[in-house]
């Protein structure tokens, strides 16, 4: 009889069925691990653009003793950064202080500037973006428009230790804060009081946490404090010198001034043909000489104006073009200027132009009513003359 035997192994059919239901299988495993890694660059890029917001404007979550404690590249430079190299290396401005991008992109010099699928970001200022790999754009939003960052208002009050205002007084106070220019360097920007004591700088601060002061001009007196001030926001500041040293009636007391500058009747000029310069003399009326650090030049003007430079008859006590001064900037001198008594002294502020930065339009001055408080406290006021 013959025995029928089972021979081992598969069919080519089988061997084919089992193929096919492999390669499905992987398929669906490859699917799955391609979108698991998508979905992995996608939460990595979202990370990374986060950490890139803050470094442009700070971590709004970030506070030191009350108060908020980070403001990025913004807070530190004054202005928006050109490109997000300034993020990661100093552009050349003294106030950088980063990098400020985080640590974990420190072993690739240049990775914090690109996505999850190793593409650059795209950057405008006020977004940060990624195309996603193609897979649909993915944005950060630093801001609505530069102005959130760059022109916050700051307003306040100062009094005494009893709760008056400065009354007739209010003229020898001013109220100085000192914020990033955005070219590298502070700026001092004086504003006055009213009677009742209250000052506001109109959309012109950005955000940071900055050093405010109240200078009392006839008591050589100085108060300050810090304010922090946030995108899009009005920040108040409330000052108070020590001692009753205003009438509660607000006339403000006995005060009188101890400045002995004056200006000299009718000296004041505009030459040259484009009358882009002030021209005028001062004279000291004491007997004894003074000598003066700084002074703070204000005028009202349509276009704004801003100056380069102030000469004391030959001698250049200030001068920057990168930016200019403007009206209320404290200019504080290169070198002191001593002034004899009575012996008049010709003041130059020269080349007024409607540009902070670089050229700009030549401004004609002419008729200009302008105010002048030097660091003695003297406080003159003139026409600008044709």
């Amino acid at each position: 009889m013959r025995l029928l035997l089972k021979q081992d192994g598969f069919t080519l059919m089988e061997v084919v069925v089992v193929i096919i239901i492999l390669g499905i299988i992987a398929g669906i495993a490859m699917r799955s691990l391609d979108k698991s890694l998508d979905t992995a660059k996608v939460e990595s890029t979202k990370a990374e653009m986060e950490q890139l917001l803050f470094a442009v404007s700070g971590n709004p979550d970030l506070y030191s003793n009350g108060i908020r404690s980070d403001f990025g590249y913004v807070g530190d430079v004054g202005a928006i950064p050109p490109d997000l190299d300034a993020l990661a290396s100093n552009p050349g401005y003294g106030t950088w202080n980063g990098p400020y991008i985080s640590a974990e992109f420190a072993e690739a010099s240049s990775e914090f500037k690109r996505d999850g699928w190793g593409d650059l970001y795209s950057y405008d200022g006020l977004t940060i973006s990624s195309d996603g790999g193609g897979g649909g754009t993915l944005t950060r939003r630093i801001c609505n428009s530069s102005s959130e960052l760059l022109l916050n208002t700051v307003t306040g009050s100062i009094t005494d230790a009893a709760g008056n205002p400065p009354g007739d007084s209010s003229a020898s106070v001013r109220i100085i804060v000192t914020y990033p220019n955005g070219a590298g360097s502070m700026k001092d920007s004086a504003v006055t009081v009213s009677a009742g004591g209250a000052f506001t700088y109109s959309n012109v601060v950005p955000i940071g946490n900055h050093l405010i002061r109240a200078v009392h001009l006839t008591r050589l007196d100085t108060v300050q404090s810090y304010i922090s001030v946030t995108p899009n926001t009005t920040t108040y500041a409330n000052l108070r010198f020590p001692g009753a040293i205003w009438a509660s009636s607000g006339t403000g007391g006995t005060e009188e001034s101890t400045g002995s500058i004056d200006y000299v009747s009718g000296s004041a000029q505009c030459p040259g043909s484009w009358n882009d310069e002030i021209r005028f003399q001062i004279e000291n009326s004491s007997d004894e000489s003074v000598s003066l650090t700084w002074m703070i030049i204000e005028y009202d003007h349509t276009p704004t104006a801003y100056f380069q430079s102030v000469r004391f008859g030959g001698t250049t006590v200030f001068n920057s073009s990168s930016p200019r001064a403007e009206s209320g900037d404290t200019l504080s001198f290169s070198s002191t200027q001593n002034l004899n008594p009575h012996t008049p002294r010709t003041v130059r502020i020269e080349d007024f132009r409607d540009s902070a930065f670089g050229g700009g339009m030549r401004v004609d001055m002419s008729s200009t009513e302008i105010n002048i408080t030097f660091s003695d406290g003297s406080v003159i006021t003139f026409d600008s003359g044709t």
